[in-house]
């Protein structure tokens, strides 16, 4: 397959392109600008453009899709050649979904989640239990994997498309831990009815935005509320109250707790029991 990604100065477009040339595709990329960051995982990879910008003479129809950024917009000359040329156009989301269509995807939305997200990733790591997960700054792909953790953004998927990013995944698994009280029901609600159906979400029941939304949905999906968990605070030490007993934690603050308690659901439906989960979540640290 051979894929042209344009917009590559977004990191997770540059990392997507990397992945997708590990698995063997033929990939090119165009960008405006570049960061270091950038520059030198693409450098790495030998897929530096030789020069910047967007060309069209790039796009020709023996490529099968052109994946552009977020900020991409209709006129840019890539995406105007590949549709003269009746070439695949797909957004960052809609081409990530398609290659982890058949995966279970479990996605962690709201202000909370690049922490949920974390306190899930750093559970599994320390249970050995591998998964693929695509996030902010990194990402893993694999074929073997049957997990993968995405990180929902209720951010637009492109200028000329207002849909969220986390609409487009159809989580099988899903969290909502918060919301701002300037962001807009009408998504999450999308969000939580795209859940696929028989699927679970996770919520925050003491976030009265989250918790109406998920009651109002239609969805046939398991609903599992959290909350802050009880604790003490000793010596500036926080103490988890478990079943074993209070257990000294590594974070504070009753946000990252409720985060623990969200991330603690899913995790057991990942395949992590109770016991395993708060060993492993005894160690972890804010980053």
């Amino acid at each position: 397959m051979q894929i042209h990604f344009t917009g590559v100065e977004e990191k997770r477009m540059a990392n997507l392109a990397v992945a997708m040339q590990a698995f063997g595709h033929q990939v090119s990329v165009s960008a405006s600008e570049m960061e270091n960051q950038v520059e030198s995982l693409l450098d790495a990879k030998d897929l530096l453009p030789s020069e910047l910008g967007y060309f069209s003479e790039k796009i020709h129809d023996g490529i099968n899709a052109v994946v552009f950024g977020s900020e991409m917009t209709s006129d840019n000359a890539e995406l105007q050649r590949a549709e003269e040329l009746g070439v695949k156009t797909l957004s960052y989301a809609e081409f990530l979904f398609e290659q982890v269509q058949y995966k279970t995807r479990v996605v962690i939305a709201g202000s909370g989640r690049n922490t949920v997200a974390e306190m899930i990733l750093h559970v599994l790591d320390f249970n050995d239990k591998s998964v693929d997960f695509v996030l902010d700054e990194s990402m893993q792909l694999s074929e073997e994997n049957d997990f993968i953790v995405l990180i929902g953004s209720d951010d637009s998927i492109a200028v000329n498309d207002s849909r969220p990013e986390f609409e487009i995944y159809h989580p099988n698994i899903a969290l909502l831990s918060d919301m701002k009280a300037d962001d807009a029901t009408e998504k999450f609600q999308a969000f939580v009815d795209g859940i696929v159906k028989g699927g679970s979400i996770t919520f925050n029941e003491e976030d009265a935005q989250v918790k109406n939304i998920v009651e109002a949905t239609e969805n046939p999906i398991r609903k599992f509320p959290y909350a802050t968990p009880e604790f003490i605070v000793e010596d500036g030490i926080v103490y988890l109250d478990t079943p074993d007993g209070e257990m000294p934690l590594e974070i504070s603050g009753n946000g990252n707790l409720g985060y623990l308690a969200g991330a603690k659901w899913i995790c057991q439906q990942m395949g992590v029991d109770e016991e395993d989960f708060y060993d492993a979540i005894s160690t972890f640290k804010i980053k």
